[in-house]
């Protein structure tokens, strides 16, 4: 009769929690989808600045040979722009890395915190008093 009672709580539990779970797992797959785009778009970002930066010096370098000074300012200061670029989103893309808590961190935190429930009402007996 003890195991009836035990399994029918469990059971009330386990039912009143499924749809909690439906939506907590919903809102760790959002915040995981929000946190992998920033990191994809800083990445292209960074990515993109890094292949301009390259090809502006090679410009800059052929620029070098020219006789107009004013294409050598123009030319540096858009090398100058993109190698600034390119070290912003690399500062970014470092912070987003330190910032990651893996996939389903809440999900996983409740189903903890659900197990030791479950774990502290089938090791409970009826009549005695829970161990302090």
């Amino acid at each position: 009769m003890e195991v009836l009672e035990r399994v029918t709580t469990a059971a009330s539990l386990v039912v009143r929690h499924a749809g909690a779970y439906g939506d907590l797992i919903s809102d760790d797959m959002w915040c995981a989808y929000n946190a992998i785009s920033r990191r994809l778009w800083a990445g292209v970002v960074f990515s993109g600045a890094v292949v301009f930066s390259i090809a502006m010096a090679c410009v800059w370098a052929i620029a070098i040979t020219w006789d107009t000074p004013a294409r050598l300012w123009l030319i540096a200061g858009l090398f100058g722009l993109f190698v600034l670029t390119s070290a912003t989103a690399f500062l970014v893309l470092r912070v987003l890395q330190g910032q990651w808590q893996g996939l389903l961190p809440k999900t996983g935190s409740e189903w903890q915190k659900d197990r030791l429930l479950l774990d502290d009402l089938l090791a409970r007996t009826p009549g005695k008093p829970d161990k302090v």
